[in-house]
């Protein structure tokens, strides 16, 4: 950053992020696509929730690749997946994606859908851990042991492609794709968010953490931890609660596509850094100026 320049803020330039590139515009990259489609057709709430669930779940590795596995799933079931998991509608071809088989994926599904046909919602089984100290850990480890004995009705011992696709939030662990998930149950309606359990605050979400939040979150100086875990994702979060106490979760998405469309390669490419709206406050580009 040349001497003459002055910084305005990190939450200035990180609401400049979110007005360049509002969240809104990226859907169809995201695999919150899908929940939102069913939310935007009216589907009932406990579909939307399953939707959300197995497409956060499924979300690691090349989003292209499992974008389209869940596409693929979705498209065999005629996007009647409410039916299909609580067995009103069978379904012959499931798609396997990388560390979970055909089988695997389909016990994951259905064990969701039993438990809507038990508690009718999956936010009900969250609510039972989360309301009592306001613990969204508690909440998801809740829901995550009801999933796991769920699909022991089917296979027991539940098979490792089965528990890779619900990471244990209790194990201090990052939890991203947990987390990504309530991001999309709680927060606000903003046309990506869905905000269907209200009685969950924003205030009380983490930040989604992968490998490049991870990143770009040490160059703005919003941790100095080392590794990807839990108590990193608290420290991003509680830095970014002083530019937005109540939902400070709200730049995940704006800054996680700064990497996804290639906006940020974290100060390997010196041109976009100099085009970035970060760069007043990034280490990565203070480096090579």
């Amino acid at each position: 950053m040349s001497k003459n320049k002055t910084n305005p803020g990190l939450k200035t330039l990180l609401d400049r992020v979110l007005f360049q590139f509002p969240p809104e515009t990226r859907i169809d990259a995201d695999p919150i696509q899908f929940p939102r489609y069913f939310y935007d057709k009216g589907s009932p709430e406990a579909e939307i929730e399953a939707v959300a669930l197995l497409a956060a779940m499924l979300a690691y590795g090349s989003a292209k690749q499992f974008n389209k596995k869940i596409r693929v799933l979705m498209q065999n079931c005629d996007w009647q997946y409410l039916d299909l998991i609580i067995g009103r509608k069978n379904m012959q071809d499931w798609p396997a994606y990388r560390l979970s088989t055909a089988e695997e994926i389909k016990i994951f599904c259905l064990a969701s859908g039993d438990l809507i046909k038990k508690h009718k919602r999956l936010k009900t089984i969250f609510l039972e851990g989360y309301l009592p100290e306001h613990s969204i850990q508690k909440g998801l480890i809740a829901l995550r042991q009801k999933l796991l004995e769920a699909c022991k009705a089917y296979i027991s011992p539940v098979p490792r492609g089965v528990k890779h696709l619900l990471p244990d939030p209790g194990s201090g662990g990052c939890a991203k794709r947990w987390h990504m998930f309530l991001r999309w149950m709680v927060r606000k309606n903003d046309g990506v968010d869905l905000n269907l359990w209200p009685e969950v605050s924003s205030a009380d979400l983490l930040i989604p953490l992968d490998r490049h939040i991870s990143k770009i979150s040490r160059n703005l100086g919003l941790t100095s931890r080392k590794s990807d875990d839990w108590k990193t994702a608290e420290e991003i979060t509680n830095n970014l609660k002083k530019y937005d106490k109540n939902d400070p979760v709200k730049y995940d998405f704006s800054l996680c596509h700064l990497g996804i469309a290639g906006e940020c390669t974290h100060g390997k490419n010196p041109e976009l850094c100099r085009k970035c709206i970060l760069n007043q406050a990034c280490a990565a580009f203070k480096k090579d100026t």
